[in-house]
């Protein structure tokens, strides 16, 4: 769990970890650099709970909760690793869900569900979409499944085989999950709500206001996700990724992420072949919005996004 300033908010979290049904567990909290007494607020929590272990993520390493959750899997000792904020809550059987589940199909991973408990949103309840798809490494690339990232439970060997990136600000669950669902499939979908969000503007998502940051790191996103995939997956998937990196970019044209430009050329024309010169006119000329983009890429390359 990494956190950040959160002393305001970091009690009622632990208390709800603290207060689960399940008991064998760690918590391994790790401090990106809090200006305000979270440190000393989880000292508390540290001397009267032993469960609850503290860290702080090194000068060496970058800011950000990438770098805090790969400090964190790199220390866990369990048999299983739980993502979780600092201003999130457990419901009291949270840990006891995702371990019965684990034990009793004996998969690689299960997923929950998550609601806020201070706001109400439809776009949350449908995030869940596994009646209609099944979980595969394209239906999750697609996002035509979904979830958060608290919401999964995976065994410790398989998650720690993967990091986050450390250069995403936006987009990293994104990437962390595409791919683990390279790594195995085998995960079950337990469709009760064990986790509670907080909804408040200031996280990540509600800092960058901006849309032209916000398109910048949905590219970012996807294209190093292509990057970390392409010597391991099929060309549907190279495919699709490169087809939501052109979408963002012909959505934002003067975003502030870009690879290097002949690297992205070469992707392309790898991947597309000649198809690959008919995006160049959209992409420098003219923005799209997001149905029609998605419908020219289907009718231009012969391809669902």
């Amino acid at each position: 769990m990494p956190t950040y300033n959160r002393a305001h908010l970091i009690t009622e979290t632990l208390d709800s970890i603290i207060a689960q049904s399940y008991i064998h567990w760690e918590c391994l909290v790790i401090d990106d650099g809090s200006s305000d007494n979270t440190m000393v607020v989880i000292n508390k929590y540290t001397n009267r709970d032993s469960r609850i272990k503290l860290f702080c993520r090194p000068e060496s390493k970058p800011k950000g909760a990438n770098a805090c959750r790969n400090i964190g899997l790199e220390k866990a000792q369990g048999n299983y690793v739980v993502f979780f904020d600092s201003d999130d809550l457990m419901t009291e059987n949270h840990l006891e869900v995702k371990v019965h589940a684990m034990q009793k199909y004996n998969c690689d991973y299960v997923i929950t569900r998550t609601e806020y408990f201070n706001h109400t949103s439809e776009k949350l309840r449908n995030y869940y979409n596994f009646e209609d798809f099944k979980i595969s490494k394209y239906n999750y690339i697609a996002q035509n499944i979904n979830w958060l990232t608290l919401d999964i439970c995976i065994k410790r060997d398989l998650a720690t085989r993967i990091r986050f990136n450390e250069a995403l600000q936006s987009g990293q669950e994104y990437n962390y999950f595409s791919i683990l669902v390279h790594h195995s499939t085998h995960a079950y979908f337990i469709d009760k709500v064990v986790s509670l969000r907080l909804y408040h503007t200031d996280s990540i998502r509600g800092r960058i206001d901006n849309e032209q940051k916000l398109l910048s790191g949905a590219f970012k996103s996807k294209w190093l996700t292509y990057l970390d995939l392409k010597e391991i997956t099929e060309k549907e998937i190279r495919v699709l990724l490169l087809e939501k990196c052109l979408f963002y970019m012909a959505k934002g044209r003067n975003m502030g992420y870009a690879p290097k430009k002949i690297d992205f050329i070469k992707a392309l024309f790898s991947e597309l072949h000649v198809k690959a010169i008919y995006f160049f006119p959209m992409w420098l000329s003219f923005k799209v919005s997001e149905d029609k983009g998605y419908f020219f890429y289907k009718k231009l390359i012969g391809h669902s996004v």
